[in-house]
């Protein structure tokens, strides 16, 4: 199974990055869900008003959510903008690292259900908006962030995975006409999600992921995209030997829009974090989710 295996080198060198933790404050929290106490980390910037916009962030394979808070340093991002940020964290898999279940680990966990049940308890809790909802993610994380959209694409107004994939099984099992709005992340030399997909993983049968250009393709088809512009941003970051041309697809069906960040020679990155430093995709992606805010 190769993205897993691939993903551990990474995690590594970012738990180790992550040991300087940020000075801002963290609560921790868990939340019965079918019988297990599922963790999560909620962050308010200080003098938050009542419905305030509310921004998902889902860690990659074999992180956690403490250690994708650090590097994206999304709360400073809704310190500047006021708005309130989850961190949610997923279950240690049979191989002892966590991961959402996206179809190739951790099975018998019903993640979707548990994101739908930990916003519903969210929304109890706190005077967030219920319409200004939104859901970010990293990998195995982009990986779900992308299920989310398909399987229960009413609980987010927009997303913005980052070096994530559509799923073959995914693609052919649903059959939903349009997603959310979405902004996408993704490096042509990526290592781990290929930008070419992955036609198979041999130890669990046919359950490989689509090309990058092909999932953009599918979703902008879905969305009935009917205008494109194309943007090369300035290579302020040489070091980084990459450089990123961006893909605006706009005239959308119900007023949705999709941007596509084409790292060129890029990686499994986090832009602005590690990999390519041409942008700050956590400042990118708010500023993407801002534009739905109510």
């Amino acid at each position: 199974m190769i993205k897993p295996l691939l993903c551990l080198a990474l995690i590594t060198t970012l738990c180790m990055a992550c040991q300087q933790q940020s000075e801002e404050p963290r609560e921790a929290f868990t939340l019965a869900f079918q019988g297990e106490d599922r963790k999560y980390l909620l962050y308010q910037p200080e003098g938050l008003a009542e419905g305030a916009p509310l921004v998902y962030v889902l860690h990659g394979y074999g992180d956690s959510a403490a250690g994708i808070r650090d590097f994206t340093q999304m709360d400073k991002v809704a310190n500047q903008h006021q708005f309130a940020v989850c961190y949610p964290e997923a279950t240690m898999g049979p191989d002892s690292l966590r991961s959402w279940n996206v179809g190739y680990s951790n099975y018998e966990r019903d993640d979707i259900g548990f994101m739908q049940f930990l916003n519903n308890h969210l929304q109890k809790q706190y005077d967030f908006s219920t319409e200004n909802l939104f859901c970010t993610g990293m990998s195995n994380g982009g990986d779900m962030t992308i299920q989310m959209a398909l399987l229960a694409p009413h609980v987010f107004k927009a997303i913005a995975p980052d070096v994530g994939c559509l799923m073959n099984w995914l693609h052919d099992s649903t059959r939903v006409d349009y997603i959310p709005s979405a902004l996408f992340i993704n490096g042509t030399a990526d290592s781990i999600t290929f930008w070419a997909g992955e036609a198979d993983y041999p130890a669990i049968g046919p359950n490989g992921y689509k090309s990058t250009r092909t999932m953009i393709d599918i979703f902008t088809s879905k969305n009935q995209c009917r205008t494109l512009a194309i943007d090369t941003l300035a290579d302020t970051f040489l070091a980084d030997s990459s450089y990123v041309v961006l893909e605006s697809y706009t005239n959308c069906r119900e007023n949705t829009q999709i941007q596509f960040y084409q790292l060129v020679g890029g990686g499994h990155d986090w832009p602005g974090a590690f990999g390519n430093m041409d942008f700050n995709a956590s400042e990118v992606i708010w500023k993407f989710f801002a534009q739905y805010v109510d």
